[in-house]
């Protein structure tokens, strides 16, 4: 299974689905790959799909922050999708909810 596909589409917007885990050992990595796709293709809007990662840590994290500041780099609307209740768990605790544009009434703390 492939942790990241990026899809540009002819309106302008860049998906990126990431899978899997998300952690210390392919963050770094991942992030340069969406950064690359960010900057290369100059997209009006940036949606990072997490419907299948299953897990996220800071450093997880830390590449959503990064995709999220390449975005605004380039004038880009960015917007995190789909993360599962665990996932949408830990964006809540790290206080980004409001920044990767998910409604903070989808938690349940």
């Amino acid at each position: 299974m492939r942790t990241i596909s990026v899809d540009s589409s002819a309106d302008g917007r860049l998906t990126v689905v990431l899978r899997g885990d998300l952690d210390f050992t392919n963050a770094s990595q991942v992030a340069g790959v969406v950064q690359q796709a960010i900057n290369g293709g100059r997209p009006a809007s940036v949606r990072i799909d997490l419907a299948e990662v299953t897990f996220l840590d800071s450093s997880g994290i830390g590449l959503l922050v990064r995709a999220m500041k390449a975005a605004e780099e380039g004038a880009a609307e960015f917007r995190v999708t789909n993360p599962n209740p665990k996932v949408l768990d830990q964006l809540w605790l790290s206080g980004l909810l409001e920044a990767f544009g998910l409604p903070e009434s989808t938690v349940d703390p």
